[in-house]
């Protein structure tokens, strides 16, 4: 069994790595509305891939950008036609400064609410944006669920988002030097409520760092993690896996299996 709550499938296509696992259980997520059918696709039908749709912040720049609820619309379409496990991912960046901090958090919080009136689970991204993200945390619009993906930031940022009842992923950026913060968040975040992913094709972990990252990289991380907790490997994975489907709702999903 492999476990990734986080890989981006088309992206590792484009980089050479065209299958994945039979026995994977993780979500492929979107980055960018309208990107539905292309993904699809390309992934196999199983019961255990799971599929997300959402406009990350970098959409702020696409030439075609027009608006939130012209985002909005088009992940309508999307969720109309082939259906959702989760939104997302989405939220904020102030590493590569796309948009503005208010057209960042217009375009974010469309997606909450578009998540709690779906009852679906929201994907969260977020670098070098822990005060954008806490606002929006505390916000009275933020009623959904979800996970904080590829978790870069400490404790205090953790503790915060375990206090919205959000699950927190660790990827292969854990294993990176430098990165004590987000090695003891790790050591302190409870274990029903951790997630391991790849990010894949990105942050392929120590030592596989440089490669193009694919889901069956998260071994590295989960084993690196499990040294930090002190616990076994493979109990971590099974409780990453418990935790990933109690954070889907699998028997609530709207997702259609099928193109047809």
């Amino acid at each position: 069994m492999i476990v990734d709550s986080h890989f981006h499938a088309l992206s590792m296509k484009k980089k050479g790595i065209d299958s994945l696992s039979s026995n994977l259980v993780g979500i492929d997520v979107g980055t960018d509305a309208g990107d539905a059918k292309e993904r699809l696709a390309i992934l196999p039908e199983s019961s255990t891939i799971f599929f997300s749709l959402g406009s990350g912040p970098w959409c702020l720049q696409n030439p075609g950008y027009i608006s939130p609820d012209n985002e909005r619309d088009k992940l309508l379409a999307d969720i109309s036609s082939f259906g959702a496990d989760a939104i997302g991912e989405c939220g904020f960046d102030n590493h590569w400064k796309y948009g503005t901090e208010e057209t960042q958090r217009e375009l974010f919080m469309m997606q909450v609410e578009l998540a709690s009136s779906l009852s679906l689970p929201i994907i969260i991204h977020t670098r070098d944006a822990d005060a954008e993200i806490e606002k929006a945390l505390k916000s009275s619009l933020f009623k959904c669920r979800g996970v904080m993906h590829c978790f870069s930031s400490g404790p205090e940022l953790m503790r915060k988002a375990l206090d919205k009842n959000l699950y927190i992923s660790f990827a292969g950026n854990i294993t990176y030097k430098g990165n004590d913060s987000i090695r003891q968040a790790a050591k302190e975040v409870p274990l029903d409520r951790i997630l391991v992913e790849t990010d894949a094709p990105y942050l392929a972990p120590i030592p596989m760092r440089g490669k193009p990252s694919k889901p069956e990289y998260t071994e590295y991380t989960i084993a690196f993690i499990a040294e930090i907790k002190g616990v076994e490997p493979e109990m971590l994975k099974e409780r990453a896996k418990e935790n990933l489907l109690a954070l889907l709702q699998r028997d609530k999903t709207v997702r259609k299996l099928s193109l047809s």
